[in-house]
C-alpha cells in the first residue's frame, strides 16, 4: 500500500494534532492479536490465538482493530469486527473436537483429553472485518482518514492491533468534517465506548465527544424502544449545546426548543432529580434569560411558566382603516381560527364546513375601499360571536356594531316587512337590539350579538322574509357598488348559526382560549429563541390533536422568521465566502416525534414544515432533533437529510430493516435488537466517518450551582453485566490457551 508517513507515524501527527505530547508508536502501545488472513476492498478476515485474545483483553463484536505491516509501513487500515468466520481447518477441527468430547464422556472438559499442541491447533480461529477505510499521514502535519482502501495484495505481511486506550481515543474522536460554523470550542465528552454489555472493568474505553456544530443545522436521528435512554440521550445533548456559552454567557448562545409531551424536560421527578429546566444552574446563571418554559395551564412547582394560550377573539378593529394595523390586531384571531379549522376538520356538514372554509384573510385593496372596509369587519363581527355562542370568555373590549347596520337593514326586518314569515319575532328582536345599540354609540353586549347573528342568518335564507325586496333596493341604489349586502364571506360564516349544535362543533377552543392574552405565545416563542434561550414546550396535559397543531404552527413561525433572518443575512453579506456568523442558530427537539410528524406515506406530507425544515434547515440555520421508537414512521425525505444518528435497542425487526439501508448500520443490527440497556448507543455524527458503540453519560443537575461553571454532575452507567466470563481451565501449549479460554 502506497502512503506519505509509516503507520507509528501517523498515530503520533495524531496525537500531536490533538495537543498532546509525541508518544511511542501504536505498535508499542497496542496489543497485537493476529494477523490478516484475507482482505478485499470491503472486507477481511482475521486469524486470531485464544491467547492473543486473552492477552488484549478480549476482542468483542464491533471492535475496532488496526491492520499494517510489522514496520516499515506508511498507512494503516482500520477494521471493524462483524461476525465470526471458519478457516479451511474447521471440519478437521470439528472432528477434533468430537474426538476430545466422546474421550471425556462429559464427564470433565474435553479440553483435557487433548495433546497441547491438538489444544493450541483448535485455539486458532478467525473474525470477519469490515473494511473501514485508511488513515494516513498529510503534508501538512495532520492525519487524514480516507474511507476505502487504494489497493490490496493477495499475499501479504499485514499484522493487526487491538488499540490502546489512546489509539482508541484518536480512532473514535477522529473529525472527518464538520460544519463550517465559528465555534471557539472543543468538542464535550457525552459518554465513552462500550462495545458490548458484557463489558468487562478493565475492557479499553476511550471518552466519547461530541463536536456541537455537527448538530447545528443539521438533522440528528435518535430511534429507540421505551426506556431505552432517549429521554437522558437528549438532555445530554441539550446541555452540550447549552454550555457552549459557558466561556462566556454573551457569546455562542444557540436558541433550543425542545417538544416535551411527556412532562420529563420540565418538570422534575424522583429519579432523575432536577430537570433540564435547571440547566442555566450549572453555569451558575440566573434563570430569567437563560431558560423559559411553557405550559396549557399555570403549575405550582414552576411560577415563571408561560401560559401558552390565545385570545382567539383577537384585539378590536382600529377605527380608521390601515392594513397593517388591521393584520396586527387579528393576529391571535388568525392563529385561533386555525385551531379551531383543526378541530372542525372532519366536519362535513354544509353548515359547519362553510364556517370552517370560510376566507377571513385581511382583503389586500380594501385600502380605498370603504364598502370592502365595512363587510370585512362585519364577517369577522359575526366569526367572534360564533366563538361567544361556543362558550368562549369574552374578551375585555366590548364589541361595537357602529357604521355596519344601516337604518334600511334594521327597518327590513321589522315585523311588518316580515309579515308572512314564521320567525318575524326573531327578526324584530334582532332589529329592537341593533337600533337599541346605534343608539348607544354602537355598543353592544355579546351574548345580544349571537341573537342578532343568529337572526340575520335565518332572515337572509328565508324566502317569507322581506330580505329579498331589502337587496333587491340595496343593489340598485344610485349610489351603490352593486354587490348584495351579504356577501359570500359574511354568508359562510353565518352558517354556523344555522342550529345551537352548530357553534358547539368547535367547543373543545375554550381549552386553548384566553381572553387576557396580549400577544400570540407562537411569537413569544420565536422571541426567546433568537435570545439564545433554551424553551421548553410542556405539552403534557395537552391530546395528541393539539399538541400536533400548536407544534406545527409554532415551528411555522419559526421557519418564516427564519427564511426572513436568511434573507437579511445574504443582503447583508458581501461575498458568500465571508465567514457564517454565529448567532440566530436554532435547534428543534421532537420527542416522540411519529406523533407530530406526517406519516411517511402521508399525502402531500413534503409540504408541511417538518419536511420544509428537513430539506431546507441547513441554510436557514434550522437544526432538528428527531427521537422515535418507529424509524418507519418517519418520512423518507426526512431519513435521506440525515446528518446525526443515534440508535439504541430496537426489538422490531422492521424497524432495524428501515435504519440498515442507511450508513453502515447493518453492521449493528444483531446489537441493537438484542441488548436494551439504557443508554447504550451507535452513534455516527457529521464528523464522523464511521459509527462508534458508545454508553452515553447520565444527564443530573447538581443540588447547588457548579463553582466556575465546571462539568456535569454523574457518570454513565456501567452496565457490564457478570464484568465478563469465567477464566479459562484448560492448560497452555506453546504459549497459547486452551479452547475453551474465556471470551470478551
Amino acid at each position: 500500500m502506497q502512503s506519505t508517513l509509516a503507520a507509528g507515524t501517523v498515530l503520533e501527527k495524531l496525537v500531536e494534532g490533538a495537543g498532546q505530547p509525541a508518544r511511542p508508536p501504536f505498535r508499542k502501545r497496542a496489543q497485537p492479536v493476529g494477523s490478516v488472513y484475507t482482505i478485499s476492498y470491503s472486507a477481511a478476515v482475521v486469524a486470531l490465538y485464544d491467547y492473543d485474545r486473552e492477552q488484549a483483553g478480549g476482542i468483542p463484536k464491533n471492535m475496532f482493530l488496526l491492520a499494517a505491516k510489522p514496520e516499515g509501513d506508511e498507512s494503516f487500515i482500520l477494521l471493524r469486527v462483524q461476525h465470526e468466520t471458519h478457516l479451511p481447518n474447521a471440519a478437521a477441527n470439528d472432528q477434533t473436537r468430537q474426538k476430545g468430547l466422546e474421550d471425556s464422556g462429559n464427564a470433565e472438559p474435553w479440553a483435557s483429553k487433548l495433546p497441547e499442541w491438538m489444544r493450541d491447533q483448535l485455539s486458532l480461529h478467525a473474525v470477519q472485518c469490515s473494511v473501514l477505510g485508511t488513515f494516513r499521514g498529510h503534508d501538512d502535519g495532520g492525519c487524514r482518514f480516507a474511507e476505502d482502501i487504494d489497493n490490496y495484495y493477495a499475499v501479504h505481511e499485514l499484522m493487526v492491533w487491538k488499540p490502546d486506550a489512546e489509539t482508541l481515543d484518536l480512532i473514535v474522536n477522529h473529525r472527518h468534517r464538520t460544519n463550517e460554523i465559528p465555534i471557539e470550542q472543543p468538542p464535550k465528552k457525552i459518554g465513552r465506548t462500550r462495545f458490548s454489555a458484557a463489558e468487562r472493568e478493565t475492557a479499553v474505553k476511550a471518552d466519547f465527544k461530541l463536536n456541537p456544530t455537527d448538530i447545528m443545522k443539521r438533522r440528528t436521528a435518535y430511534f429507540g424502544m421505551s426506556r431505552s435512554g432517549k429521554s437522558n440521550g437528549i438532555k445530554v445533548v441539550a446541555e452540550t449545546i447549552y454550555r457552549l456559552r459557558s466561556a462566556d454567557p454573551a457569546k455562542y448562545r444557540v436558541g433550543q426548543l425542545i417538544f416535551d409531551l411527556s412532562g420529563e424536560y420540565a418538570q422534575d421527578n424522583p429519579q432523575d432529580g432536577k430537570a433540564l429546566h435547571h440547566i442555566h444552574e450549572t453555569l451558575g446563571l440566573a434563570r430569567a434569560g437563560e431558560v423559559e418554559t411553557y405550559g396549557m395551564f399555570p403549575v405550582p412547582w414552576d411560577a415563571d411558566r408561560k401560559i401558552m394560550k390565545l385570545n382567539f377573539f383577537g384585539d378590536p378593529l382600529p377605527a380608521h382603516w390601515d392594513t397593517g394595523t388591521v393584520e396586527q390586531a387579528l393576529e391571535q384571531l388568525t392563529a385561533g381560527r386555525e385551531i379551531v379549522k383543526g378541530i372542525m376538520a372532519h366536519e362535513t356538514a354544509r353548515y359547519t364546513s362553510a364556517f370552517r372554509d370560510a376566507d377571513l384573510a385581511v382583503p389586500g385593496n380594501a385600502a380605498g375601499d370603504v364598502g370592502a372596509q365595512v363587510r370585512y369587519r362585519r364577517a369577522v363581527l359575526a366569526y367572534q360571536s360564533a366563538l361567544a355562542a361556543a362558550g368562549l370568555a369574552a374578551p375585555q373590549w366590548p364589541p361595537s356594531v357602529k357604521g355596519l347596520f344601516s337604518d334600511d337593514v334594521i327597518k327590513a326586518m321589522a315585523p311588518e316587512k316580515n309579515a308572512n314569515s314564521e320567525h318575524k319575532n326573531d327578526y324584530h328582536q334582532a332589529a329592537t337590539l341593533l337600533a337599541r345599540a346605534k343608539q348607544n354609540g354602537g355598543n353592544i353586549r355579546w351574548e345580544h350579538l349571537v341573537i342578532v347573528f343568529t337572526a340575520l342568518n335565518r332572515f337572509i335564507s328565508d324566502k317569507k322574509s322581506g330580505y329579498d325586496k331589502f337587496e333587491e333596493n340595496y343593489i340598485s341604489r344610485p349610489v351603490g357598488s352593486g354587490e348584495p349586502w351579504a356577501d359570500p364571506q359574511l354568508k359562510a360564516v353565518l352558517r354556523i348559526f344555522e342550529t345551537q349544535n352548530g357553534p358547539r362543533s368547535f367547543q373543545r377552543a375554550q381549552e386553548q382560549h384566553d381572553p387576557t392574552t396580549p400577544n400570540d405565545f407562537a411569537d413569544a416563542v420565536v422571541q426567546d429563541l433568537r435570545q439564545g434561550k433554551l424553551v421548553i414546550i410542556d405539552q403534557s396535559g395537552d391530546d395528541t390533536e393539539h399538541s400536533q397543531a400548536a407544534a406545527e404552527r409554532i415551528m411555522w413561525r419559526i421557519f418564516r422568521a427564519q427564511q426572513e433572518q436568511f434573507k437579511a443575512r445574504m443582503t447583508q453579506r458581501a461575498t458568500l465566502l465571508e465567514p457564517e456568523p454565529t448567532e440566530g442558530h436554532i435547534l428543534v427537539y421532537i420527542e416522540e416525534a411519529h406523533n407530530l410528524l406526517p406519516r411517511a406515506n402521508a399525502r402531500d406530507n413534503l409540504k408541511t414544515v417538518w419536511a420544509r425544515a428537513a430539506k431546507e434547515g441547513s441554510k436557514l440555520n434550522i437544526g432538528m432533533v428527531l427521537a422515535t421508537q418507529a424509524p418507519s414512521s418517519v418520512m423518507p425525505e426526512i431519513l435521506s437529510e440525515t446528518d446525526n444518528w443515534i440508535l439504541s435497542y430496537l426489538n422490531s425487526e422492521n424497524e432495524r430493516r428501515v435504519i440498515a439501508g442507511y450508513m453502515d448500520f447493518a453492521d449493528f443490527l444483531e446489537q441493537i435488537g438484542k441488548v436494551s440497556e439504557p443508554g447504550f448507543v451507535r452513534i455516527r455524527t457529521l464528523s464522523q466517518a464511521y459509527t462508534v458503540p458508545v454508553q452515553l453519560d447520565q444527564f443530573r443537575i447538581a443540588d447547588h450551582p457548579y463553582p466556575n461553571g465546571a462539568g456535569r454532575n454523574g457518570a454513565g452507567r456501567n452496565g457490564a453485566g457478570l464484568n465478563g466470563a469465567a477464566a479459562g481451565n484448560g492448560r497452555r501449549g506453546n504459549g497459547r490457551p486452551a479452547g475453551n479460554a474465556p471470551a470478551g
